[in-house]
């Protein structure tokens, strides 16, 4: 069974970061934890693996200091979004933040000036970002566009374990092995209507090294990959589906009952958490009451190019891997 919150362990490469770089990690943590409490700040290493690992380049960031004090930060997090006619670069907008007693400075609309004029200039052509109800409101003033809400569902699983599933833990070794290079090779290539998030295997390599993190585990078929961990609600544990990817050669839609009940067995969960929508993976469950949601998960889109019309945007598939919930 895996441990609710143990972090994973990972060689991180700090040793190996600029020093300057490595301070305004340290500068941004210290804030972070200050003002969004969170086990993925204990240190520096989370935002090290954000920030400066990507495979598809450094984020794009923007701060303000006062008196050596870091008191506001936002960044955009490169990603490759594709539609019919092909990948194109995104980024995931978050940890937009300023330190109590300062957030009425108007450093948020300081920052996203900067931090979405180096976004342009290096030829994003779009950000999404999910917000809640009190940042809805302040990106809306800045000119973005709500998709919509990520719903959230309770799923139970089948009686009897499926057949053909194998699952494994994921760890530095098993994300370094054949195993890992063999079934993430030509994930999520099916063709598409609107938009859908791209994981090569670089990426959800890259996405699965994430430090500081609950465990995930990796669980396969031979029509689906699917990512999972593990939480719990009042001493219970709660599987979470994570995402849900259909394997080079397989066309959709499929039912994702069968990989809820595998995970649902692998972590010994009663039931399993699943947010948002995939077209080509079925998952079908009763709606998460509104009181058990930490919050709205608002899907938004800000455009930076004429190619890439709000009002005309629709996700094909959005997931919690999509984000950074997890």
């Amino acid at each position: 069974m895996l441990a609710d919150t143990a972090p994973r362990p990972r060689d991180d490469g700090l040793d190996d970061v600029d020093d300057v770089q490595r301070r305004q990690n340290v500068l941004n943590t210290e804030l972070l934890n200050a003002e969004l409490p969170d086990q993925r700040f204990v240190d520096e290493s989370y935002l090290h693996w954000l920030y400066d690992l990507n495979p598809y380049g450094p984020a794009f960031q923007a701060w303000e200091d006062e008196d050596g004090v870091r008191v506001a930060h936002y960044a955009l997090i490169p990603q490759r979004y594709r539609n019919a006619d092909g990948p194109v670069p995104f980024v995931f907008s978050l940890n937009a933040v300023s330190r109590s007693g300062a957030q009425r400075k108007g450093y948020f609309g300081m920052l996203q000036l900067r931090v979405w004029s180096a976004a342009r200039d290096a030829g994003i052509l779009a950000g999404i970002g999910v917000t809640n109800a009190r940042s809805h409101r302040g990106v809306q003033i800045m000119g973005w566009r709500m998709i919509g809400q990520m719903p959230v569902d309770i799923v139970l699983p089948g009686p009897f374990p499926p057949r053909g599933w194998q699952s494994f833990r994921v760890s530095p070794d098993f994300l370094d092995s054949a195993v890992f290079g063999e079934v993430s090779q030509g994930l999520d290539e099916q063709p598409v209507d609107g938009w859908t998030n791209c994981w090569t295997s670089e990426y959800l390599r890259w996405r699965l090294a994430s430090p500081n993190t609950p465990p995930y585990a990796l669980h396969v078929s031979d029509r689906l990959v699917a990512v999972s961990t593990r939480s719990q609600f009042k001493g219970v544990p709660v599987a979470v589906v994570l995402k849900l990817l259909l394997r080079r050669g397989m066309s959709g839609p499929v039912s994702g009952h069968p990989a809820v009940t595998e995970i649902c067995r692998f972590h010994r969960a009663p039931a399993a958490v699943y947010a948002g929508f995939n077209r080509h993976v079925k998952v079908t469950g009763v709606p998460a009451p509104e009181r058990l949601k930490p919050s709205p998960l608002n899907l938004e889109l800000c455009s930076l190019s004429d190619t890439i019309r709000q009002r005309e945007f629709v996700l094909d598939t959005y997931e919690f891997l999509d984000m950074d919930a997890y």
